[in-house]
């Protein structure tokens, strides 16, 4: 009771307002809301497979209490693009689902329940209603990962303008902005990922570890959201164990603190495994079961649109994944070739290996490059199409602005004056290409959706609008 009424009677004391850590979560929403895609381009002609399934199984869970699409308006319009096997979609026991984790339909499905009661449907006004669950499943969660950025920012000791310019750049230089234009997984799943990051900064720094329970769960709670969300981000719900476990405390505490950590990570689980597990058999989405989803559908296990079958020789499979190991890194849709500045995010993360900091911290560091590398060798080795529809390495987004936070301990070194110039014109450059993805969504260029491609459409903007598929969220 006593910090509570601590909190009110300093209350008059304390700066309310602090232009410093709103700056970068305000610039997100000015940004963002003019160019979401339901205000951009309404039409359902207009809106990618990836999102239509979404869509359809929000309206499902909302309005029939179930995942089977096929009675939606949406599921109609993937299947005049396809009628015998409708994209992003797949087939069991004679009903269709979409083959997303089905989790944050589950989420957006309660908000589309509170827009109900204020007679906001669907049926009435479907370009609203989408425009508003954009709001609430990218916009929002953007903007506040803009915030925590600024409040994670102490760990690097930068003073305020600088921690603001960091955040300024995790968000908008990594290509994290692009994505919070439209519905889609990736933009939630690394907001949540910094949020559990965050909670552990937060933890690090506090001088009574045995009140730090409550924001152990919730680094649980916000890893594991992350990984039912975009399984990708699995491997952070597991590394961040480790930084628990090198944390400075004594080691009861540290088992206690891993055991809160579990018991927050467990909900989001059981959630994803009572809505999976009838569908599937397992804790597999149903994208990973190549028994059911199209051949056009498959974002995951498909073959990149320039690979052959592997051959049995070890050494052509050599090359050849070191080949698309090459092209997710520097390639046309590279992470570096798109945002360089990340270039500063592992120069950071070595600094933070190499120097003299918290052990707990250089673990973050490293789960941090560990869980990048793991997620991009992944996808080469289960042959993802990292190129298929989509803007930049969208299956890197989940990692990218994490790494991108470590150049704060770059940033606080000093530098030669060409140095900073250097470092200035790679973040202008990946601002640049992430701001070209939110303001083109739309590309004549089927299978070659480059950032070159999109400026010449936005320059150029020709063709009809049904030879433009789709969004940067498909």
């Amino acid at each position: 009771m006593h910090p509570i009424l601590n909190y009110f009677h300093t209350l008059p004391r304390r700066q309310m307002v602090r232009p410093w850590a709103l700056a970068v979560p305000i610039l997100v929403v000015v940004v963002a809301l003019p160019l979401l895609r339901p205000l951009r381009s309404p039409e359902s002609g207009s809106i990618s497979a990836n999102e239509l399934t979404r869509l359809a199984t929000i309206q499902a869970l909302a309005e029939n209490h179930s995942q089977e699409i096929e009675t939606t308006p949406f599921y109609s319009v993937l299947r005049q693009r396809d009628y015998y096997r409708p994209a992003e979609t797949v087939r069991i026991q004679n009903h269709a689902y979409s083959d997303k984790a089905p989790v944050l339909a589950v989420i957006m499905a309660g908000v589309y329940l509170v827009f109900q009661q204020f007679g906001l449907t669907f049926h009435r006004n479907t370009a609203l209603v989408v425009y508003l669950l954009t709001v609430v499943g990218a916009v929002i969660p953007v903007a506040v990962a803009g915030g925590m950025m600024y409040r994670m920012g102490r760990l690097f000791e930068l003073r305020r303008p600088w921690r603001t310019l960091l955040a300024l750049s995790v968000i908008f230089g990594s290509g994290l902005i692009s994505y919070a234009v439209v519905l889609n997984a990736h933009a939630p799943a690394a907001a949540l990922v910094l949020g559990a990051c965050g909670c552990l900064v937060h933890i690090s720094v506090t001088k009574e570890p045995t009140r730090t329970g409550a924001w152990l769960m919730l680094c649980g709670l916000c890893a594991a959201l992350a990984a039912v969300i975009d399984p990708a981000a699995l491997i952070f719900l597991i590394g961040l164990v480790l930084v628990i476990v090198n944390m400075r405390w004594r080691k009861r505490v540290r088992f206690g603190g891993v055991l809160l950590y579990i018991i927050g990570a467990l909900p989001p689980l059981a959630l994803h495994a009572v809505l999976t597990i009838p569908l599937t058999g397992d804790l597999l989405p149903p994208t990973y079961h190549t028994q059911w989803v199209s051949h056009e559908s498959r974002s995951v296990l498909d073959l990149a649109d320039d690979e052959a079958v592997i051959q049995d020789s070890w050494l052509h499979s050599s090359v050849l994944h070191a080949e698309l190991v090459l092209g997710a890194l520097v390639g046309s849709h590279g992470i570096f070739s798109h945002f360089p500045v990340l270039v500063l995010g592992v120069m950071g993360i070595a600094l933070v290996l190499r120097r003299h900091w918290p052990i707990a911290t250089k673990t973050m560091a490293a789960v941090t490059l560990a869980g990048a590398g793991v997620i991009v060798l992944g996808f080469v080795f289960l042959r993802a199409n990292w190129t298929a529809g989509m803007f930049g390495p969208r299956w890197a987004i989940v990692f990218l602005p994490l790494l991108l936070f470590w150049a704060g301990a770059w940033m606080r070194r000093r530098h030669h004056p060409l140095t900073w110039c250097m470092a200035a014109l790679l973040l202008v450059f990946s601002v640049g290409v992430s701001l070209l993805g939110t303001t083109a969504p739309f590309i004549s260029a089927p299978g070659k959706y480059t950032a070159a491609a999109a400026l010449k459409q936005l320059l150029h903007p020709d063709g009809p609008l049904m030879e433009r598929p789709i969004m940067a969220s498909n």
